[in-house]
């Protein structure tokens, strides 16, 4: 099992509502395939945070370097892991400001993603 952490650009004037059908159709497979994980909005960045069996995640990087809806999707982390942090979360997605302080700090913990006070506002 591994736990990746992908860094995507937005389209400029990519909305909530888009993001929400790129994950309605991909929620069944990355389930399907054995992964969880969620999406955080920051500012005109997306952050993936998919934990599971490689396949399952490499769907998903290939699904989100082929969406109109990023302009560039990068691995930006990648480690083997033996237990899950967001077990039974299916690609649930959040901005940034929305998460409680101590989910961002456990985001942080796990993946080294800080989001600054900027971010936060955007």
């Amino acid at each position: 099992m591994h736990r990746l952490t992908l860094t995507a650009q937005l389209t400029a004037g990519t909305s909530h509502q888009q993001i929400a059908q790129f994950i309605s159709r991909n929620r069944p497979a990355f389930r399907d395939g054995g992964a969880t994980g969620m999406m955080i909005r920051s500012g005109e960045e997306v952050h993936f945070i998919l934990e599971g069996p490689e396949a399952a995640l490499q769907n998903t990087v290939s699904q989100a370097k082929s969406s109109p809806l990023f302009v560039s999707a990068d691995v930006t982390g990648a480690m083997p892991i033996r237990s899950r942090a967001f077990d039974k979360i299916y690609l649930s997605y959040a901005k940034a400001e929305h998460l409680a302080s101590a989910m961002r700090r456990e985001v942080a913990m796990l993946t080294g993603l800080a989001f600054s006070r900027q971010a936060l506002a955007a």
